[in-house]
């Protein structure tokens, strides 16, 4: 006879337990619902391009109000997804996990909750974020998983070198810090980043 623990004894083990997240996750599903319909009109005027990832923004953001670590560990003892990577699909990684607690307290029986048609599944939620941070932070290079967005300082508007030495060394964006200087030194900032791009043959 073997000695490993079944679901059900699992389940009947940490029975409290699994209620208890059950009902906090389910919860916190329902703020992140309710923060998507509340800027329903907003979303609304959002390009049908990019309205799923807004719908995905606002739960996530809905997610990130609360500190998420004492949930986080409960959920690790269990062997369950600790909601850490649900960036890109944040809604559809606590439907994930709520599944799994109901199978766990209802083996067998329907789950009646339904995932949300608005917000991005996992496949789904991967792919925009990759599109979107592509468009605005440019392609992934091929030396690194990251890119480098450098906030370029008062004197890149004087220093044109300053500002080719950055592209140089690996910025792949530049940011532009709107609550310092003023239009004229934006635009020269910009101008010698444009400038830098031909010299190099680097696109920022």
């Amino acid at each position: 006879m073997s000695d490993e623990p079944t679901s059900s004894s699992f389940a009947t083990r940490y029975a409290a337990e699994i209620a208890e997240l059950l009902a906090e996750l389910t919860a916190l599903r329902q703020e992140m619902v309710q923060a998507a319909a509340q800027a329903g009109s907003r979303v609304a005027a959002v390009s049908p391009v990019f309205r799923a990832s807004a719908f995905n923004l606002l739960h996530y953001l809905a997610l990130r109000r609360r500190d998420l670590r004492p949930l986080q560990s409960r959920l690790a003892v269990l062997g369950l997804s600790s909601l850490g990577r649900a960036e890109a699909h944040a809604l559809a990684s606590v439907e994930a996990v709520l599944a799994v607690l109901h199978e766990l307290t209802q083996p067998g029986t329907p789950n009646l909750l339904l995932p949300s048609e608005d917000a991005p599944a996992f496949a789904s939620g991967a792919g925009l974020l990759a599109q979107h941070s592509d468009a605005v932070l440019g392609p992934v290079p091929a030396s690194r998983g990251v890119r480098i967005m450098v906030t370029l300082p008062s004197e890149a508007a004087a220093d044109y070198a300053l500002v080719r030495d950055l592209l140089r060394q690996g910025m792949d964006c530049a940011r532009i810090n709107c609550a310092h200087d003023n239009v004229a030194a934006w635009q020269k900032m910009i101008e010698h980043l444009r400038h830098a791009e031909q010299e190099l043959g680097r696109s920022c």
